[in-house]
């Protein structure tokens, strides 16, 4: 129902009742004077009755009349609080929304939250780079390795020629020398083959548990 039909239809209402009481009050008083005229000699005792029935009418439709007002007052006030929680609950909702976004902002902004994610991008390349390094210094210690080598038959058969032959085929660099931690921090940066040659370097020499264990996930994590 909209505002408008609202305002109409208390007004005919209103007029309705407003119709009513009057003639109600007009027949009450007509019906006085015809009595009054009817008495005769008991002029005093009609005179009575038609004051209480006067009286009694005039109550009955007043007491009908406001009635109605009450009614149109709390038709009133009912369409005045739909209004308000209407307005109020769409206010409340544009203020959480608003509310949200804004917490999502913040959280996005946080010094946290920056630092966190260019701390971790950072890390992602500091990786690759050791990795690529890695990489270069074993290929540039094998040539060397094998310029460094006896060519006499007397010097092949020695001992130092053959932990030198050993070494260089380290997947990385002074891996003998290096600790089982060492090598699990270097292998989480390895790519898939080079992660395979230090398993297989691995299990053939120093049979190190944790660092086989390392070598298997990072194979596992490229593939």
């Amino acid at each position: 129902m909209t505002r408008n039909d609202q305002l109409r239809r208390s007004s005919t209402r209103l007029q309705k009742q407003g119709m009513l009481w009057l003639q109600h009050t007009r027949g009450a008083g007509e019906a006085f004077l015809a009595e009054s005229r009817e008495a005769g000699l008991t002029f005093v005792k009609d005179m009575e009755a038609a004051g209480s029935k006067l009286v009694s009418t005039t109550g009955r439709s007043t007491q009908s009349f406001r009635k109605a007002l009450e009614k149109e007052a709390l038709d009133w006030q009912r369409l005045v609080l739909q209004t308000k929680d209407a307005y109020l609950a769409a206010l409340k909702a544009r203020f959480d929304r608003v509310e949200r976004q804004a917490l999502t902002t913040r959280e996005a902004l946080r010094p946290e939250s920056m630092e966190m994610t260019v701390l971790g991008s950072a890390k992602d390349l500091l990786d690759k780079a050791q990795s690529r390094v890695d990489e270069r210094l074993e290929l540039a210690a094998k040539p060397a390795a094998q310029d460094k080598a006896p060519k006499g038959p007397r010097a092949a058969k020695a001992r130092p020629a053959k932990a030198s032959a050993k070494s260089a085929d380290a997947p990385l660099r002074n891996y003998d020398q290096l600790t089982a931690k060492d090598v699990v921090n270097r292998v989480q940066r390895l790519s898939g083959p080079k992660a395979t040659a230090v398993l297989e370097y691995e299990r053939a020499r120093k049979r190190r548990a944790t660092v086989i264990r390392a070598a298997e996930q990072r194979m596992s994590a490229a593939s």
